[in-house]
């Protein structure tokens, strides 16, 4: 079949819950189901959200989707004014469709990693015939997506593959832990240093992705508060740095490094 008809198929397979063994995208009786062409978002096939009764999440013990409301908080928020419902009952699924009419080549790894960097997950749809294939590979095994066969009966699918790790951190992901232990002196001031870097994180992955898709920063007030007070406060001279560094490393010689 092709990709508008495996897609129809799909939506169908979801609003009636005909999908086996799925545990990622709540089912028809758990949630309402949205899905949005690729108008909306050209870079992916489908574009699921899930709006569910309750918090999708708990976000006292459940860190990375706590960190992915922080951290993409324009896309979230400007769907839930829509819908109107809270920000933290609302999930998005990226989904790639791969007909047997398509070919899977090189583009399928740039087009899950599009996906994870701006939703934090991924999900491919396969037909009979590509699902044939992968399954024989074992394939699906080393994907980071969630991967949905089409079982050629109706409208029923399965997952054959979960891939369920939300990415909510990114680039600017850095070991805060000891970081904080090399300029803290005290308990108190390794905490207070600790949580210091956890917002200057979130902040820099909110920059890079805010940036990506919309053209305001999306910082919150106490946000360009905590950068204002960082522009107020004295940074290393970078040059005297790098002749420091340049002088340092003058005469030595390869063996230093060994």
């Amino acid at each position: 079949m092709n990709e508008k008809e495996l897609k129809q198929l799909f939506c169908s397979s979801l609003r009636s819950g005909h999908i086996k063994d799925n545990s990622l995208i709540p089912a028809p009786d758990e949630a309402e189901i949205r899905i949005v062409e690729e108008a909306n978002f050209r870079s992916f096939d489908l574009l699921i959200a899930a709006i569910t009764k309750e918090p999708c999440c708990k976000l006292d013990v459940d860190y990375a989707h706590y960190n992915n409301l922080l951290v993409r908080t324009q896309l979230l928020e400007r769907f839930a004014r829509s819908e109107k419902c809270k920000i933290d009952c609302v999930r998005f699924y990226p989904v790639e469709v791969k007909s047997d009419d398509d070919s899977i080549d090189e583009r399928l790894p740039n087009q899950i990693v599009d996906a994870i960097l701006t939703f934090g997950l991924s999900v491919l749809v396969l037909d009979k015939n590509h699902a044939r294939k992968i399954k024989s590979s074992k394939l699906e095994r080393f994907l980071p997506a969630t991967v949905i066969c089409y079982t050629g009966v109706d409208d029923y699918f399965q997952v054959v593959s979960m891939f369920d790790r939300l990415a909510s951190g990114g680039v600017f992901s850095f070991q805060k832990a000891s970081l904080a232990r090399a300029i803290a002196q005290s308990e108190v001031a390794h905490g207070r240093a600790y949580s210091r870097l956890a917002a200057l994180e979130r902040i820099l992955q909110k920059l890079a992705f805010n940036q990506l898709y919309f053209e305001n920063l999306g910082l919150a007030d106490e946000e360009l508060e905590f950068l204002q007070k960082l522009a107020g406060l004295r940074i290393p001279n970078c040059r005297k740095m790098v002749a420091r560094l340049i002088k340092e490393t003058t005469n030595t010689k390869l063996t230093d490094y060994m």
